[in-house]
């Protein structure tokens, strides 16, 4: 029977499917701040990464022959490769939030022990200009502040700058990574401990923690719960917003199906005099909606992420910064409002036309 038919109704009555379609597909305004909110903590995936194969640790006691003891057993007993480290320099980038935030940052007494980093955790890096005085940085982090290869900066860029830096070399690693390389001076008696092939971060740990109070060092080993720490307001402010504004959907966009379905209450009334079941009716309806919801994820889907493609490409990769194109989280709100608002509709509509009468005509 054409009528039953779940593209019919849409067929005649394009226009206004089409507005209730686009109202639908607001549900990717949910989806886009998902990713907007989560966008800090992305920006942290790789420096996580990195942590989770070493062990940052350093000399409480201030006692360099005990912490060289140290750093020798870990040699010794084979589970990691020992990197000093110097004094820490650092500065911020410009989140797509407007404010500014940390990064992953350290200091190298050499060029031999930065190389020896990266071949560790397999970053591309050109090392020729490279040398005591020099700066490197992810090319995404040197976009975002807008120095380029020769630019130098000091105490005048950044108070935590202990000395003045040259970028001499960018890599292209998906974050906002710096790194910095001096010489001997300025050794404070820290260490990373990188563990090697075959051997966990949590090993190396282990290994620190078992003679933590032997060598008086301390551990830091809480790198991703503080950056979870710091991240997690963003969700939970995120999850307040979505349910609101799922509630909101549902009331708004069930009043204006409300009014469509009214005007249709003869044609669901002439269906119930000639017998048709209640059943097939409530299908009816239900294949409607899912229709059109289909349509207006889809083709909204489509629009949606050509325009993030051309955001990111025309105004944010040029700033060094960038929306990821799908996070579980911004996902689960655009589900959440979607289906806030389709269940909701498919129970009203179908109690509405199952309620129409003939004998009311």
């Amino acid at each position: 029977m054409k009528p039953f038919s779940a593209m019919y109704f849409i067929r005649e009555n394009k226009t206004r499917c089409i507005l209730l379609m686009f109202m639908l597909f607001l549900g990717y305004v949910a989806y886009l701040g998902g990713l907007y909110v989560t966008n800090p903590r992305d920006n942290w995936e790789l420096p996580i990464a990195y942590y989770r194969r070493m062990v940052k640790v350093n000399d409480i006691a201030g006692d360099e022959e005990s912490f060289a003891r140290f750093l020798e057993e870990v040699e010794e007993s084979g589970k990691a490769t020992v990197i000093k480290n110097g004094s820490y320099n650092a500065f911020n980038w410009n989140s797509i939030m407007g404010f500014e935030n940390g990064q992953s940052s350290l200091t190298f007494l050499s060029v031999q022990d930065f190389k020896t980093y990266c071949d560790a955790m397999g970053i591309v890096c050109d090392f020729e200009n490279l040398k005591s005085g020099s700066m490197v940085m992810s090319e995404r982090f040197a976009k975002n502040i807008g120095i380029g290869i020769g630019d130098k900066v000091d105490k005048d860029f950044d108070e935590n700058i202990l000395r003045e830096f040259t970028l001499d070399a960018t890599t292209k690693e998906d974050g906002y990574l710096l790194y910095f390389i001096t010489d001997e001076e300025d050794y404070m008696l820290n260490a990373l401990l990188i563990s090697k092939e075959g051997v966990t971060g949590s090993e190396i740990y282990e290994f620190a923690h078992s003679r933590k109070e032997k060598y008086n060092i301390s551990i830091h080993n809480d790198f991703e719960k503080y950056i979870n720490d710091q991240t997690e307001p963003f969700n939970v402010i995120y999850t307040f917003i979505i349910i609101l504004l799922a509630v909101i959907m549902a009331v708004t966009v069930n009043a204006a199906f409300v009014g469509m379905y009214q005007r249709r209450h003869f044609e669901f009334a002439v269906y119930r005099a000639v017998g048709v079941p209640k059943k097939e009716i409530v299908g009816k309806i239900v294949k409607e909606l899912l229709c059109m919801d289909g349509i207006a994820v889809t083709a909204g889907g489509g629009i949606f992420f050509l325009a993030l493609y051309l955001f990111n490409q025309l105004a944010l990769y040029p700033a060094g910064k960038y929306l990821r194109y799908f996070h579980p989280l911004a996902f689960f709100g655009a589900l959440l409002c979607n289906l806030a608002v389709v269940l909701p509709l498919m129970v009203t509509r179908s109690r509405q036309m199952l309620k129409a009468d003939i004998c009311e005509y």
